[in-house]
């Protein structure tokens, strides 16, 4: 089976490259225009035909510290390479290869010998370095200054620092001067009395260096077993009753404030695992409840009691979430609720 990157890990990455293509053009000005910075930032972004060159990414959290040290190559918008070379990792290890050609995805699973397909679609405007909707948004979210200059991988590099001013997040950047290029960052998050540290650094890097059509194809070795991944099947409901008429266990609302009311259900099936979801909103807080089969996974965080039962809460900056087993299904609530709101609301639920 091919393994899955953490959450945490998958947030924090998600976070960092977002900001990143946001921040990358924060020294035009002191008082930066979002809109400015996209249109320049698109231009820059012009020049770039390939990328390629030695990552390293560091993943620090309370518990442990991971480090992965990959080759990869790069041509924009949307054919991508990257492999393995060492790594402490716990969820990859030396050799793996995800290989995209702008139309198949290949994860090469080297401990498992398992290749999975996946088939993908693209956006040019919303790939490789974001769009200009998602930059404005970014840079509008965060406190923006500029740091100087400094060297990253032999190249000149600006020195950017995002603070988003709706968590506890900073977002270190390091852009190259030449083509824009983001050789450096590091997010720290903190999450209660917890902190998060990713780091990402080229330790060397090449642009435009013309790169074989050969990078991105993938032949998976001949004694491998190749998967084409299957979407699950997804329903989606109206209300809070018809996805507990769908789904073969109690899914009952759980008790929020007043000012929540229902907004999507949906119910997910993947054969061996079915899951429901279900989104509660109010103005621009949402809050989200999920009931599974699948208790496979052990929950991490602080243990609590729910009502006649125990369960996990894990804190991530604003973000709570509560999780807790009930006759071999799995309930999850999360959202930026006060500690007591949230465990009053999943105690309220029937299970």
């Amino acid at each position: 089976m091919t393994r899955q990157t953490p959450r945490l890990a998958i947030g924090v990455l998600l976070v960092a490259l977002l900001t990143v293509t946001a921040g990358c053009a924060a020294a035009l000005g002191d008082d930066p225009d979002p809109e400015r910075i996209a249109d320049e930032l698109a231009d820059r972004n012009e020049q770039i035909e390939d990328i390629q060159g030695e990552r390293v990414v560091t993943i620090e959290t309370p518990n442990e510290t991971q480090r992965i040290v990959m080759a990869v190559a790069e041509r924009p918008p949307d054919q991508s390479r990257q492999e393995v070379i060492e790594t402490d990792s716990e969820w990859q290890s030396a050799g793996d290869v995800m290989v995209n050609n702008g139309e198949t995805l290949y994860n090469y699973d080297a401990s498992e010998n398992t290749v999975t397909e996946f088939n993908v679609t693209y956006e040019p405007e919303s790939t490789a370095f974001a769009s200009e909707e998602l930059i404005a948004t970014a840079l509008n979210e965060s406190d923006v200054s500029y740091e100087g200059r400094d060297t990253v991988a032999d190249r000149e590099v600006h020195v950017i620092e995002l603070t988003d001013t709706e968590s506890d997040r900073t977002t270190t950047i390091w852009v190259d001067t030449e083509f824009w290029y983001p050789l450096k960052y590091e997010t720290t998050t903190a999450g209660g009395d917890q902190q998060f540290t990713t780091t990402m650094t080229f330790e060397e890097v090449a642009f435009n260096g013309g790169l074989d059509d050969g990078t991105f194809e993938f032949e998976p070795p001949a004694d491998a077993t190749v998967e084409q991944y299957e979407p699950p099947e997804t329903e989606t409901f109206d209300s809070i009753d018809a996805v507990d008429d769908g789904a073969p266990y109690n899914v009952s609302a759980p008790e929020l404030p007043d000012r929540f009311s229902f907004d999507e259900g949906r119910i997910i099936d993947a054969g061996d695992r079915l899951s429901a979801y279900v989104t509660y909103t109010a103005d621009d807080e949402q809050v989200s409840f999920s009931v599974t089969n699948n208790t496979v996974s052990e929950a991490n965080g602080e243990t609590v009691e729910i009502g006649d039962t125990e369960g996990t809460i894990s804190e991530y900056g604003d973000l709570r979430s509560v999780t807790w087993d009930c006759d071999g299904v799995r309930y999850s609530l999360s959202g930026e609720l006060d500690r007591e709101t949230l465990l009053d609301s999943a105690a309220s639920v029937s299970c």
